[in-house]
Order: C-alpha cells, then structure tokens, then sequence
C-alpha cells in the first residue's frame, strides 16, 4: 500500500505543476543556439536570450557568423543586421575562399536569361573569370578577396531597380558592374548609385547622355559614347554598293545595276531602332547627315518596342509583324538595326516575307550596330531546311560596325582561356569588356588602403592611378598560362603608385571627365568559314580612324 500512495502522491505533484505552476513551464528556453530554430520550408531564425526571433531583430557585427548560423547566403548588412543577399533577381552569390569578413562585395547586374541570353550570359562569364583570375593570384590590401553577387534583371527596368536597390541598401556593395543596356544604366546611376555614393561601371552602356552626368566621378564605362559610332556609320553607309551585277534583280533590295560600276550606293534606306536609349541616342546622330547624304524622301525611320515589354510572344511576334511589313513596304535597298539580339529576328522575318513573292526578290543590305554584332553569325545560321542554300547569300549582305573590342595581342589568350572555363565555347566579342570592366573595379579597389573600408568614392579616386602614362604599361596577357599583370598591378597599386593598363578589349585610356574610353570602330562582316561555304565567322576587315581628339569624325580604310 505504501507503495501506491507513492505514486499516487507523485501524480497528484505533477497535477500542481501542471495547472497551478504553468508560469514556470513557460519560462523554459525556447532554444539555445541558432540552430535550435530553423525549420524545414520557413524563414531562417536566430536564438536571442533563449528566444527563437526574426533575424533583422539581432543585430551582428560578423558576416561569417551570420553565415555560420544562417547559411552561405548570409553576411551582415550595412543595417548591422544578417540579411541574405539572395532575392528574385539576385539568385546566385560567389565567395571566394576564406573568412567572410574579408570579402569585398561587387554587385552585377545582367540579363543573362532570355531574349538577350545569346548576347549575355558570354558577358557574366567573362566576369566570373576575372573575379577567379584575381582571387587565385592576389589578395586586395589588407588580405581582402573579392566576391560577387549576380542578378539577373531579364532587361526590364523595374527589376533593374530592385535588383540595384538590394545590392545597394540592402548589401551594401561599394561597386556595381552593370546595367549593360543604356537606358538601364543611366536610370540606376541616376537614382541610386550616385545619390547613394556607390562606383558604376558599364560594359556596354554607350548612349552618349552618360558622358555629361554629374557623377561625381562614380559612373564609367570600358565602351566609348556612340557618338563614335554614329559617325562611323554616316559614313559608312553612303559608301556602299558596288556589288557585280548585271541587272538590279541581283543587287541588294533591287537597287539599280551598272553593269561596269555594279550595284547603285543605297538610295532607299530603312533605319529599325528600338525603342529605348541606346536606339534613340543613335538614331538621333546618324538621321542628319544620312538625311542630308541621300536622294529626297530616301531616308524612313521606324520604331520599334523592347522585346520584353510583351506580356507573350504571340503579342511580341504581332508587333514585330508590323514592324517588318512597314518596312519590307518600303522596298528598302539598305536596313540599318539600332538594337541588340532581337535583330536576328528581324531579319529573320523580313526574309519571310520576301520568300512569298515569286520569284523571290534579292534581299537589301542589313547593317548591325554594336549590340547586334555578335548574332551577325545566329542571323545567316537560322536559315535551314530549304532556307539553307541561301546563307552564302546572306553572308555577303549582313554587317555591322562595334568600337574596338578586342585587343590584337591579348584576346587570343583570354579566348583561350575562356574555351577551356567554358566547355570550348568562343568568347563572344563583347564579353571582353565585361572581363576589362571587373579587373578595372578591382584594380581600383586595390588603390584603397588596408586599414580603410572600400568605398565607391575610394575606388573612384583610384580610377586616375590606373591611366598613369608615367607608370608601367600593365598589358592583360597571359604567360604559359600564369596571369603576372594581376600581381604586378596591385603591387604597383598597393604601394601608391600609378600603371597604365591595356585590357583584352584595347587601351583602357580612361578619360577622367566622361569616366569613358576613346576608341576607333571597327567594321564586321561575315565571311565562310574554311570547307565549310554555308558557316559563317564574324570577321574584322575594316576601320573607322578618328581624328586626333575631340573630334568624332574619321575616315573608314582596310583592315591590313
């Protein structure tokens, strides 16, 4: 019996403890370490004072313990607060080796998804492969490494400024590489990079309005102002013609045929500009002197909208249907494309529209500008099946014209270098100014001192230590495979000293006012490939010289 009053006496314990004690059942810590508090499927948590809490209510003073607790996604913000630096657009972060609080952050932004993947996702390898080549050969002053944090903006703006507004506020990224589109790039510098002290730099961002920004020195960019270009392309154009010929049939868009001088100079010329910076800022410089260098009523400009601006692709393909009919009505023997990779499309379509008449007329000449070379190649290729036997064809009416972009000595070695990061891919030609612009933002960052924070304007005050004439020319070439520029720029830099720098896209002769470089254009055509008639290659085989500085006008000649 004793024993059963035992038990009975502890029952009756544990009744007290359970109705008259409940107070002290709750005051058990919820849990002891961070980890005590992260479930399967919901937002991570940390343990604060035995309490599992939403993290921006802990503060931090550690980016690696902020990604010890939380995961590899996690630093400590600029709100001394563990954020994740992962959102919709920015899903993916690069760390180097090494304790995160020594990392200096790069936000890039690029639309590697579709329709501009063909143009560049070459451009966010490119920086990939800086950011490797610079991590694996030296440190920044004060043993800091350099990570990256990519986002993807899909090329429209309003996720081009949710993308720019977490990698700044919510980051704290003293330097963004990127927009690559003009329009992008002027309205990021515009509303957040310079309101916000934070370095820009743009590969391929080239309307000439972001040269007279007031940036305070933070906006820069590795391609020249299309000023260059607009003028490059005024000249070229009324130079064309001349193809054999002995009746119009064979000269392009049915232009008329001398049988001794060959194909008429262009006469009825068609210019398809995409509706944004990039496409209006050229249009703007090349419409004057076309106007003026063409017969009466031989110049027609038609708009046309951003690819992404649809909500489907039937909608898009409706519009570009009307686009290429107002075009191809009026019987052009010259197109020129202001716009990106949605060029190939365009061409592609006006090809169908000629392929209905009977018999089928020869098409005009189609004239790329810089953000459609690099699928002059994709536009003749996607001529197939019973289309084929065209693209020799096709070869010899595509061109285009891009500022100088490859170094002569120096981008073979990157293109090999990037055959063999890439699974034997060719580095697009544009993709070398998106590996100049990193290892420019991070030989700035090298001019900053161990003991201070990077900050933009540090790393735009080390921009005029990287056009030093007076310094050693730091060429970006390769040596059995090794990289000794890197090191023998940051050890240069590091000790307060100056270097001028020639990257894989050219000389990288900064001009400190603009924050841009100067350069020449060069003129692409396509040309078959060796054995293989019907493949084109891209190929340079001419040259717009300027004139000596501040002129933007010049003199096209042979590529020797």
């Amino acid at each position: 019996m004793m024993g059963i009053r035992r038990i009975s006496s502890l029952f009756g314990a544990a009744a007290i403890l359970a109705g008259g004690a409940c107070s002290f059942v709750l005051d058990f810590d919820e849990c002891r370490q961070t980890a005590d508090c992260q479930v399967e499927g919901e937002a991570p948590r940390s343990c604060s004072e035995g309490r599992c809490v939403a993290i921006d209510a802990v503060t931090c003073t550690s980016s690696q313990a902020c990604a010890d607790d939380f995961g590899e996604a996690f630093i400590c913000g600029p709100s001394a607060r563990c954020v994740s630096v992962l959102t919709e657009e920015c899903q993916a972060a690069h760390w180097p080796s090494g304790s995160r609080d020594d990392v200096v952050i790069m936000g890039v932004i690029i639309p590697t998804s579709p329709p501009y993947d063909a143009i560049t996702v070459p451009l966010r390898n490119a920086v990939e492969l800086a950011v490797e080549d610079f991590n694996k050969t030296v440190s920044l002053p004060g043993g800091r490494k350099v990570g990256w944090i990519e986002c993807d903006d899909g090329g429209v703006i309003t996720r081009t400024e949710a993308a720019a507004g977490h990698l700044i506020d919510g980051v704290g990224v003293p330097a963004l590489l990127g927009p690559i589109f003009s329009e992008h790039a002027l309205k990021v510098a515009r509303d957040y990079a310079i309101p916000k002290d934070v370095f820009l730099i743009s590969p391929t961002a080239s309307n000439k309005d972001i040269s007279g920004l007031a940036d305070k020195g933070l906006v820069w960019r590795t391609i020249p102002s299309d000023l260059y270009q607009a003028s490059a392309l005024a000249a070229r154009i009324p130079a064309l013609g001349g193809e054999p010929c002995a009746v119009a049939a064979q000269c392009p868009g049915g232009a008329s045929c001398d049988p001794d001088a060959g194909c008429a100079a262009p006469a009825k010329v068609v210019i398809l500009k995409k509706d944004d910076a990039y496409g209006s800022g050229l249009q703007s410089d090349i419409v004057g002197p076309l106007t003026d260098a063409l017969p009466p009523g031989g110049l027609l400009t038609i708009k046309y909208p951003d690819p992404v601006s649809f909500a489907s692709v039937d909608e898009l393909k409706s519009a570009y249907g009307g686009v290429i009919g107002e075009a191809f009505g009026a019987a052009p023997d010259t197109v020129i494309i202001l716009g990106t990779s949605e060029a190939s499309d365009l061409v592609g379509g006006y090809l169908q529209a000629l392929a209905v008449l009977n018999p089928t007329p020869m098409p005009p000449r189609f004239v790329f500008t810089h953000g459609a070379v690099p699928v002059m190649e994709k536009t003749v290729l996607q001529l197939e099946g019973d289309s084929a036997p065209l693209r020799p064809v096709l070869m010899g009416l595509v061109e285009g014209t891009s500022p100088i972009i490859q170094d002569p000595q120096n981008f073979g070695a990157y293109n090999i270098r990037y055959r063999i990061r890439y699974d034997n891919q060719d580095a697009l030609t544009t993709s070398s100014l998106s590996y100049d612009a990193a290892m420019v933002v991070m030989f700035a960052m090298a001019t900053v001192g161990a003991e201070q924070a990077i900050t933009g304007p540090r790393i735009a005050e080390g921009m005029d230590r990287l056009v030093d004439k007076t310094g050693p020319e730091i060429s970006f070439s390769a040596d059995g495979g090794e990289l000794p520029f890197i090191k023998a720029a940051v050890d240069v830099l590091a000790a307060g000293g100056g270097v001028d720098l020639k990257g894989v896209s050219g000389d990288l002769d900064f001009d400190l006012t603009t924050g841009e470089v100067r350069t020449n254009i060069i003129g692409w055509d396509l040309v078959p490939k060796s054995g293989s008639p019907d493949v084109p290659v891209l190929t340079p085989t001419r040259i717009f010289v300027l004139q000596p500085a501040p002129s933007t006008s010049g003199v096209w000649a042979p590529l020797p």
